[in-house]
């Protein structure tokens, strides 16, 4: 075999593997019930909607989210004049950029008293909405010190196949994770954190893709990552254009965060060795979009330089995969799909604007 061309090829898909077996086991620990200690929310909430230049997606965020037993802070990324706060206080960082967590960790160093005098901090993105009866169902486990929420989508067309694949991520994946005693995945809004550990987090964030980088600090950390049983409704980004250009900064930001954020691998791995190498080969895992034709491609590679165990185990791989992801439209996914290999040619602009000073 030549090695040199074929370990490009078969090394990645063999992480990617890797990756889905991991999935298998979530999948199955899924099933088992975990025992949450404490079911309460805390007494008082803040939600904190950032947002820059959201224009109508910002205003029905904040009509969610405002009328309920919690505050509402609407964080400005720049000024925003024209914008209806619906009663929400506003704070507004200058100048704008360069990213979400940059604003947020503005706001955890410059309004710091305000912060102390809530108990826990939800984060909204803008888009996303609270649904009718989320105060009712929003639990809080004693032994956590963030929460994430269940999310659900209800756009069309490449925003409806994402928001299915999220959903079969934290009904099986994270639900697993529980089962387990591992750390959920933060996902950005629907977020909650304990102040004390807002605080002391949000100024440390410095990659594109803060949620998956919270997740990871706090398991290094020892933190506990937890879900709450509450839905926030957000909503997917419809065109393959706009969901393209989102996932190309996705896709850099994960690899981003395993260069940069190499120590905090190491330590959640000598912390808890499965859950840490578990982290690891998500990173090479996803998205299923792309690395699962990559597995094929080398399964087949494999089974005709007659290594046909090897190649049926990655092609084993695929065809579980496909069958947690049966529920999905053939047409969204396609367009998924698409969406992904259109984030394949717009990394280098993405990777161009990052460099940037």
């Amino acid at each position: 075999m030549r090695l040199p061309l074929s370990l490009l090829l078969i090394v990645p898909a063999t992480l990617a593997a890797c990756d889905a077996v991991m999935r298998i086991t979530l999948w199955r620990a899924g099933g088992r019930r975990y025992g949450r200690r404490g079911a309460g929310p805390p007494m008082k909430l803040l939600i904190v909607v950032p947002a820059r230049g959201e224009g109508q997606r910002l205003q029905s965020t904040l009509a969610s989210a405002t009328g309920h037993d919690a505050d509402v802070l609407l964080l400005l990324d720049g000024d925003d004049p024209g914008v209806n706060a619906h009663g929400a206080r506003v704070v507004v960082k200058t100048p704008a950029g360069p990213s979400k967590a940059a604003a947020l960790a503005w706001l955890a160093r410059e309004h710091r008293a305000l912060l102390e005098q809530y108990e826990a901090i939800l984060i909204l993105d803008a888009g996303s909405r609270l649904e009718p009866d989320f105060f009712e169902h929003f639990s809080w486990p004693d032994d956590a010190a963030a929460v994430q929420t269940f999310l659900r989508g209800s756009t069309e067309g490449v925003g409806a196949a994402a928001a299915e694949a999220e959903r079969i991520a934290q009904d099986t994946e994270d639900r697993g994770r529980e089962a387990l005693g591992w750390n959920v995945r933060l996902r950005g809004t629907g977020s909650a954190f304990r102040t004390k550990t807002f605080l002391e987090l949000m100024p440390r964030l410095d990659t594109r893709i803060e949620d998956l980088e919270a997740t990871l600090l706090l398991t290094a950390d020892g933190g506990r990552i937890r879900m709450s049983e509450a839905v926030v409704l957000d909503e997917k980004p419809e065109a393959m254009t706009s969901a393209a250009s989102q996932r190309a900064r996705w896709l850099l930001g994960r690899y981003e965060l395993l260069v940069r954020r190499a120590p905090a691998f190491a330590r959640a791995i000598a912390r808890r060795p499965l859950e840490g190498l578990a982290f690891v080969v998500e990173i090479f895992g996803r998205p299923l979009s792309l690395m699962a034709p990559l597995r094929v491609a080398a399964a087949v590679l494999l089974i005709r330089r007659n290594h046909a165990v090897y190649g049926g185990i990655l092609a084993l791989t695929v065809a579980t995969d496909v069958a947690l992801h049966t529920k999905a439209s053939p047409a969204a996914v396609l367009r998924l799909c698409g969406s992904w290999l259109m984030a394949l040619l717009l990394a280098p602009r993405a990777l161009v604007r990052w460099m940037r000073p």
